[in-house]
Formats: structure tokens, C-alpha cells, sequence
């Protein structure tokens, strides 16, 4: 990621995940040549991943070496209204405010608030101590949300399509870690 930046810093790139679109041949080749225009390289390279992230709606809980999606097997008629159904990944309860974020910076993280995210990655981490439970979109039990979320004794549920969009801050929920429902207990 320092190369990243630097090529930020130098008015090369616009954002430093788009060096994420390259090979290490051409960010060495960009590194090298200050010529090398790392933006249309950027654009060719990266056409394909736009294309794709447009397609798809929801990205799957997992995908197996045979490229299997595995997604939760649960008819929304199963289940009483205001509970949705994820897969558990790390046990336990808990009710509290859901806190939607799209970003680890985007906003504070209160004591007892239900961390909602797409996925976490290690710079979430400290976003856990204040959280009473965790919901994610994207995630198995081996992903990072649901490891740190067994670490802190904190219940998580995985495989939600579209959470961003489905709660909204300060719904009260019950998380059920143990089975992966989540139930709306009370809407802003």
C-alpha cells in the first residue's frame, strides 16, 4: 500500500485500492517509469471488475473449490415477521441499537450498539470492544468478523444479502448467534 499512496501522493491514481486492479508486474512497471500512466492501466485492467461488481446483487456467504455459492436455505415464510434468517457464526445473544456502517471511521461505536457491516477486515477490530453483537453481509465462520467476534465472547450472524440497506440505525434487535436469526424487536 505504500506504493498506493505514493502514487496518490503524485497525482498517479485517484484512490489507493485502485492499485488493487494491477499486477505486481505493472505496479513494479509503474514504480520504475514515472511515464507508465497508471490510470489507464487501471481502467483496462480494472473494466472486467466493475462489470462484474454491477452484476452481481449479493455476493454468497461462501464459495467452494468448485465454485458452489453456498447461500442460507430459508424461506422467509418460516419465520415469524420482523426475523431475518443469516447463519450463525459465533454464539450467543444480544439486544441493543443497530449501528449501520460502510467504513471502521464512519461513526463511534457505542457501548451495547448491534455493529451492522458488509464485512470487516483487522481495521474494524477495535469497533468490536463497544459492540454487543455483530451482523454481517459477507462471511463464514473462518472470515475475519466472525474469528474476532469468537475472540471477544461477542454473538455474530453472517450472510445477510444487502444488510447496509436493511436496518437502519437505532432499530432495536435481538441477534441469536447461536441459530442466525435476527429479530426486529422494536423500528426507529
Amino acid at each position: 500500500m505504500r506504493r498506493a499512496d505514493q502514487f496518490v501522493v503524485d497525482g498517479r491514481l485517484d484512490q489507493p485500492d485502485e492499485i488493487f486492479q494491477l499486477s505486481f508486474e505493472d505496479v513494479d512497471r509503474a514504480y520504475a517509469d514515472a511515464h507508465v500512466d497508471i490510470r489507464t492501466l487501471v481502467a483496462e485492467k480494472g473494466a472486467l471488475f466493475v462489470k462484474q461488481c454491477a452484476q452481481v446483487r449479493h455476493f454468497p456467504l461462501a464459495i467452494d473449490s468448485r465454485g458452489r455459492l453456498f447461500r442460507p436455505q430459508v424461506s422467509a415464510t418460516d419465520e415469524p415477521d420482523g426475523t431475518i434468517v443469516g447463519v450463525a457464526v459465533s454464539a450467543g445473544m444480544a439486544t441493543g441499537p443497530i449501528k449501520v456502517l460502510n467504513d471502521p471511521f464512519e461513526k463511534e461505536v457505542e457501548p451495547g450498539d448491534i455493529l451492522v457491516a458488509v464485512t470487516t477486515d483487522p481495521g474494524w477490530t477495535p469497533l468490536f470492544i463497544n459492540a454487543a453483537a455483530v451482523i454481517l453481509e459477507i462471511g463464514g465462520e473462518l472470515q475475519h468478523g466472525a474469528l474476532v467476534a469468537r475472540e471477544y465472547g461477542k454473538p455474530c450472524v453472517s450472510g445477510i444479502a444487502d444488510v447496509t440497506h436493511q436496518f437502519e440505525d437505532g432499530q432495536i434487535v435481538e441477534v441469536d448467534g447461536n441459530t442466525g436469526r435476527v429479530r426486529i424487536v422494536d423500528d426507529v
